[in-house]
């Protein structure tokens, strides 16, 4: 195996961690949903709040330092809260 395999399957198998880490996390998110739609259908709020849908589009283009773009990071979120909000139907 020459030197740049090596390094492409170390940087693969980093890849794959973070992946790992990702759906961890995305699982932990989900199970808070799941919770705020309980607590939502305890008191009667609507199931879908577009000005919480719109802050947390402010919060991660605020924490997002690169080198992925906003309009990439906000593509992504539109995904993950799309399957959310399939969640709370």
């Amino acid at each position: 195996m020459t030197e740049i395999e090596k390094e492409l399957e170390k940087l693969r198998e980093e890849i794959d961690k973070i992946d790992e880490n990702l759906v961890k996390i995305l699982n932990e998110r989900t199970k808070i949903v799941l919770k705020v739609k309980k607590l939502k259908a305890e008191g009667a709020f609507p199931v879908y709040d577009p000005r919480r849908e719109e802050e947390i589009f402010e919060k991660i283009s605020a924490c997002n330092s690169g080198p992925l773009y906003d309009d990439a990071i906000h593509e992504i979120y539109e995904v993950i809260l799309h399957c959310m909000k399939d969640l709370e139907k």
